[in-house]
């Protein structure tokens, strides 16, 4: 840490994998051999018999939708708190999402508001492990078997994380994984899906295999972004330049990191024809996938260190709401989020202290009015949206930093009020 300035996030990407890339994005060929390679390793340290890489997990999401044969007049309920871009999925198989309600504090699907939404329509359920918290398992499997629902594992946000020991992605009938260079664990883009069903692995390879070739040109260019970000992040350059137009952005209402890696929120009326026209990954992004994988304990274990600390520090500020956790959920801690009903003058009070924050990209989608066919009434995720932000948990944080912050957010509470 250098002047108190800490950044919001702080990529797992470094100079090793940096290294790993131009080597792959200067040679040819090996292609099918790497990439096989890291699907068997993913599959491995899931536990789940098959995986396979693809672009994106929206895509993975909707090629495990059309997997399961779901269509016109299926049902799939999803998590109200979520990213547009996983219920927009749903209607171009002919489907309807349906969305459920999630847990004021732990944010991820409440299983007795998913026991609620099902009818007899209902052909999956998206179990969202959000901000890196596992779900209550038990409770959504028993649930799903008793209704003959498929369990579909959104793990976008928390691969590694455990629940009764077993790792998510491994404890529904499939699941979905993304490796965007903010994540804990990056390709430079693309995703992973997993299963352990052998016709739904048959399917996906297929539409997988039948598609064209990521250009090698958007994996340079990813690997370029991932070491500009390392070196933004890094403390000596982070205090001197983004730290102030962070700041200087929040006070003309603007944020730069969002508008730079943000995404508009949309919904789609044909699938995007990049999805299949791109669909196969290169050996680059396998290459890097697979030093990544040898680094996710440790890069996990920071966070988890971080977050714990966290956990045990800010429980008794005023105004302040901190997570709670499922019993036998094991978060990973991609992200530490925190309520405060005036959660901007909070966010510009953590800014003016070196505390970089955000409200991040997720939304309540129940009364979005891009699902306004899907309206549902889901307290708990409005209440939440209206209140979320983000605490800075990132493994690059050391003990200093953490110390930092958790006073920080002590003055900034007290600054601003409890209401």
């Amino acid at each position: 840490m250098a002047f108190g300035k800490i950044p919001r996030f702080s990529p797992s990407f470094s100079p090793s994998e940096a290294m790993i890339s131009a080597r792959y994005l200067l040679q040819s060929g090996k292609r099918e051999e790497v990439v096989g390679k890291f699907e068997r390793e993913f599959a491995r340290y899931i536990g789940a018999k098959h995986s396979v890489m693809v672009p994106s997990a929206r895509y993975g999401f909707f090629l495990l939708l059309k997997g399961l044969g779901i269509g016109p007049g299926d049902e799939v309920i999803i998590p109200a708190l979520t990213y547009f871009a996983i219920p927009a999925m749903v209607p171009l198989t002919g489907a309807r999402p349906v969305f459920a309600d999630i847990g004021l504090r732990s944010h991820v699907l409440d299983p007795e508001s998913f026991r609620a939404a099902i009818t007899e329509k209902t052909k999956a359920v998206v179990p969202t492990h959000l901000f890196g918290t596992p779900c209550d398992m038990d409770a959504i499997n028993a649930i799903a078997k008793e209704h003959g629902v498929q369990v579909i594992e959104d793990c976008a946000q928390s691969t590694g994380a455990r629940y009764n020991g077993v790792r998510v992605g491994n404890l529904g009938d499939h699941a979905y994984y993304t490796f965007g260079l903010t994540k804990n664990i990056t390709t430079l883009s693309g995703a992973m899906i997993t299963t352990n069903d052998d016709s739904v692995y048959e399917s996906v390879r297929a539409a997988i295999d039948a598609g064209g070739l990521t250009p090698k040109r958007k994996s340079a260019k990813e690997a370029m972004t991932g070491i500009a970000m390392f070196v933004a992040t890094h403390p000596w350059v982070y205090w001197a330049t983004v730290h102030p137009a962070v700041v200087m952005g929040n006070k003309m209402g603007k944020d730069p990191i969002h508008e730079r890696f943000g995404e508009a929120e949309r919904v789609y009326d044909t699938l995007p024809p990049h999805y299949e026209a791109q669909s196969q990954p290169q050996a680059v992004q396998a290459a890097v996938g697979l030093k990544q994988l040898s680094r996710i304990e440790d890069l996990n274990g920071a966070r988890i260190r971080n977050g714990s600390s966290l956990d045990d520090q800010l429980g008794n500020i005023a105004g302040l709401t901190v997570p709670e956790y499922p019993g036998g959920a094991e978060p990973i801690y991609m992200s530490f989020v925190v309520h405060h009903k005036k959660r901007e003058k909070l966010a510009e009070a953590l800014r003016a202290r070196g505390v970089d924050t955000t409200i991040g990209y997720m939304n309540c989608l129940s009364r979005h009015e891009l699902f306004g066919a899907y309206q549902a009434n889901c307290p708990n995720a409005e209440e939440v949206n209206a209140n979320l932000l983000h605490i800075p948990v990132h493994p690059n944080l050391c003990k200093k930093d953490v110390d930092h912050m958790v006073e920080s957010i002590r003055a900034a509470c007290m600054e601003v009020g409890a209401n």
